[in-house]
């Protein structure tokens, strides 16, 4: 056998090879769209299997949430410098004077409120799904006792006070955890069915997310 022959047969081998080792190296797996239980507004931004930007749903609701919580705090910074500053901070009735004052301020700011202005309607089915999800996971018993503790028979509307003859029933601690993290200013309060965004330095009801809490069947 010639030499330009064998170097002929031993390129098409090397060929061969190398044909047959890409077949048997695996692809690469798209990654799964199961949503997250709370996913930070970094995560809106994701990349798709084929390396082109992509938009993550979830993230970009989360995002489009934290966006309106900005433009709540914005009015409510505004209000804040309108209302005088606490001269005494455990004065009962000065700080009661001052939290009307503020209602008031944020109330003449936001006097067109309405429903879903601060939960964004592209997050609501993740709220929803976070409440359920959460409630799913507990016992009847444990059910029971929290929706017993919620204030009932209240009818609740956006821009109004939180009524102070109803006590602040504590919010599930575990569920508290897997929602988006508010600034110190704002709070989640679950009322009836209802999931509750409330101004705790004004008492006022920011917004309302209606029939998240699942029933409790008798």
């Amino acid at each position: 056998m010639t030499l330009r022959k064998s170097a002929l047969i031993l390129s098409f081998a090397i060929l061969a090879a190398g044909c047959a080792s890409e077949e048997t190296v695996p692809k690469p797996r798209v990654p799964s769209e199961q949503p997250t239980a709370n996913p930070s507004p970094e995560a809106a931004t994701s990349v798709r299997p084929e390396g082109e930007p992509g938009v993550n749903q979830q993230g970009a609701a989360t995002l489009e949430f934290y966006n309106r919580i900005q433009d709540y705090m914005k009015i409510h910074n505004e209000a804040e410098r309108d209302v005088p500053s606490l001269k005494r901070t455990d004065d009962a009735e000065e700080i009661s004077g001052r939290e009307q004052l503020l209602a008031v301020a944020i109330q003449t700011l936001r006097a067109n409120a309405r429903i879903g202005d601060i939960f964004a309607p592209e997050y609501q089915p993740y709220f929803i799904k976070i409440v359920h999800d959460d409630f799913s996971q507990r016992s009847a018993v444990d059910r029971k006792v929290i929706i017993e503790e919620l204030p009932k028979n209240m009818k609740v509307e956006v821009n109004t006070l939180y009524p102070t003859t109803l006590p602040l029933a504590t919010f599930p601690a575990i569920l508290l955890r897997k929602l988006p993290d508010l600034p110190p200013e704002l709070e989640y309060r679950i009322v009836g069915r209802s999931l509750i965004l409330r101004d705790v330095k004004a008492n006022l009801i920011v917004d309302i997310l209606r029939d998240v809490v699942p029933t409790i069947p008798s």
